[in-house]
């Protein structure tokens, strides 16, 4: 610290300190040259550094896209219009001139998390495989529902998702195969307005990693070990009450690999 001299004096240099001039002083040195009269200014005692404790770290984690943050929400959203759009198409008797479809109704609730979300898109999966294949009776039928046969939008899989990444796949394609036949003027009558406009679930550039002990004040540090397919660099890890979202400069897919320590302090009082 830079001190004002009040009183010469010789400083541990063999200089002579007069009056009015400044030095810059040692803590220990300041306070008994304080003491004596020799300088004035504002002693400033360093703030002892706050003590950290570690709550939570892992020397490697390799990421995963069932941890994908964007991946979920879009899936979520896509599978409730899918819903919404599908609940329409079978009550539209425009469309379905022989009869409405009640028998294939989509009942599942409306997604709000994995769980509901695995639930729903297994029941829609065999919900359009039954309801389209109708479609597919061959003249002159006859048919449940539908006008005529159709055009064949048979899904790539109508077996339910296990995971995630599973149902992102599925639910695209079930919105590929829907809209197109939802559009199909041949299977339908009057072609109605049920088609899915939301877009393609997708994945995003951060993960969600569950920590139970973690809370949103506490300090998180990281870094890349491998940078995986994607070549992946960190931005940023913003702690929350259970958790602790990783962003990083591309989708991490599933093989980059990180090490983090969630810390907090330790407070006396």
């Amino acid at each position: 610290m830079t001190y004002t001299v009040a009183r010469e004096f010789t400083d541990i240099d063999g200089h002579l300190k007069p009056i009015g001039s400044t030095v810059e002083l040692a803590l220990d040195r300041a306070i008994r040259l304080k003491r004596g009269g020799y300088i004035v200014g504002t002693i400033v005692h360093p703030v002892p550094p706050i003590p950290w404790q570690m709550i939570h770290g892992s020397g490697r984690r390799v990421t995963s896209r069932e941890e994908n943050i964007a991946g979920l929400a879009s899936a979520i959203t896509l599978a409730n219009e899918i819903r919404a759009d599908l609940t329409g198409h079978y009550a539209d008797v425009g469309a379905h001139t022989t009869a409405a479809d009640g028998d294939n109704i989509v009942v599942a609730p409306a997604a709000l998390d994995l769980p509901m979300l695995l639930t729903l898109t297994t029941e829609m999966l065999t919900s359009y495989a039954a309801h389209h294949l109708d479609s597919r009776t061959a003249g002159p039928g006859p048919w449940l529902y539908h006008d005529a046969q159709g055009t064949d939008y048979t899904l790539a899989s109508a077996v339910g998702p296990i995971n995630l990444q599973e149902t992102i796949t599925k639910l695209n394609d079930l919105k590929a195969k829907y809209n197109n036949h939802e559009a199909d003027n041949t299977a339908h009558g009057t072609i109605s307005a049920d088609t899915v406009t939301s877009g393609n679930a997708a994945y995003g550039v951060a993960i969600r990693v569950p920590i139970a002990r973690a809370l949103s004040e506490d300090m998180i540090t990281w870094g890349i070990l491998l940078s995986g397919t994607g070549t992946v660099t960190g931005v940023s890890a913003v702690p929350g009450n259970g958790f602790v979202d990783f962003t990083f400069s591309a989708d991490p897919q599933n093989d980059a690999v990180i090490s983090y320590m969630v810390s907090r302090p330790i407070y006396h009082g």
